[in-house]
């Protein structure tokens, strides 16, 4: 290998940067083995280490295990190790304190508070998750939503939320962001919002909502809530086709519901409530002539009456 196993290497190869070749001939070397037993250990590592006697402490404590098997070698080999563990670790901690993102996500049936580094909230509904870059935070107040969430923005820079099929920028608001593979829908609270899916750009100001599908059709309505009705207790929708419905109650109840004989495309307009899954699925499915087996606590078979 005619490439010297250096700092700027080995941070290149801890960061997936080498090119295919160099990294072939990098495991080629004897050397290859040590280093991904230690890059092995570091990973465990929660927190980047930079004080000089916590990387001492560090690489003491990485290394122990692996040295204690290793007892009957040279001590040349032990140094070895030592050096070797010192670049390691020491390039690990750096790309990690650059890198690492910070994230959050709920379960079936629950809503998680949470303070963002600039004081802005967030509040998670249910089976979603959010993730940021806490050190660019700052600089670039940026998150990646799956799911739902409701926002407060805190004045200041541009304030964004990606998801798979947009992004939404605002400068100081509250508003609620709705995503999953097939659509976005974002409600304005409060403030003004930017909306960019697709082909599409929309600004809403307060009382407005959109819904942008990925196959380019868009919807736009008026809303009279100060706030998402899932903070409280009770999911509505407008306008939507009746396979979200199901998908939300799913997410909700943690349950599986059978639909075979239903047409899913049909579109409800409603609520149901968080608290009482036999009452929520009467309210959604009886007026739309759709009746409710229950095959056992977790499952549930919708039949056409």
């Amino acid at each position: 290998m005619n490439k010297k196993i250096d700092d700027d290497f080995l941070a290149k190869w801890l960061n997936n940067q080498l090119t295919k070749n160099e990294l072939e001939d990098f495991k080629k070397t004897s050397d290859y083995a040590l280093y991904e037993k230690i890059m092995n250990v570091s990973s465990e590592f929660e927190e980047p280490i930079f004080e000089k006697e916590k990387v001492f402490e560090g690489i003491k404590e990485s290394t122990s295990a692996l040295l204690s098997t290793e007892k009957r070698k040279s001590k040349v080999y032990k140094l070895n190790w030592l050096s070797a563990a010192a670049s390691v670790l020491i390039i690990f901690s750096a790309l990690y304190f650059f890198n690492s993102s910070k994230s959050h996500e709920t379960g079936y049936g629950e809503q998680l508070a949470i303070i963002l580094p600039d004081s802005s909230e967030v509040l998670l509904n249910s089976k979603s998750s959010i993730s940021f870059k806490k050190r660019d935070w700052e600089s670039s107040r940026e998150l990646f939503l799956k799911g739902e969430a409701h926002f407060k923005v805190k004045k200041g820079e541009t304030f964004k939320v990606v998801t798979d099929l947009g992004e939404v920028k605002v400068l100081g608001t509250q508003f609620n962001v709705q995503s999953n593979k097939e659509y976005i829908e974002v409600h304005c609270f409060e403030g003004k919002v930017r909306v960019n899916s697709g082909k599409t750009n929309n600004i809403l100001t307060k009382g407005k909502a959109v819904r942008n599908f990925n196959n380019g059709l868009e919807e736009k309505w008026n809303i009279d809530q100060e706030e998402p009705t899932w903070k409280n207790g009770e999911t509505s929708f407008k306008s939507i086709a009746l396979k979200f419905i199901v998908l939300s109650i799913e997410n909700q109840y943690h349950i599986k519901i059978k639909t075979s004989d239903i047409d899913l495309t049909q579109k409800f307009t409603g609520s149901y409530t968080h608290d009482n899954l036999k009452v929520a699925l009467k309210t959604v499915f009886e007026p739309m002539k759709i009746g409710v087996i229950f095959t056992d606590t977790k499952m549930v078979t919708l039949v056409k009456k």
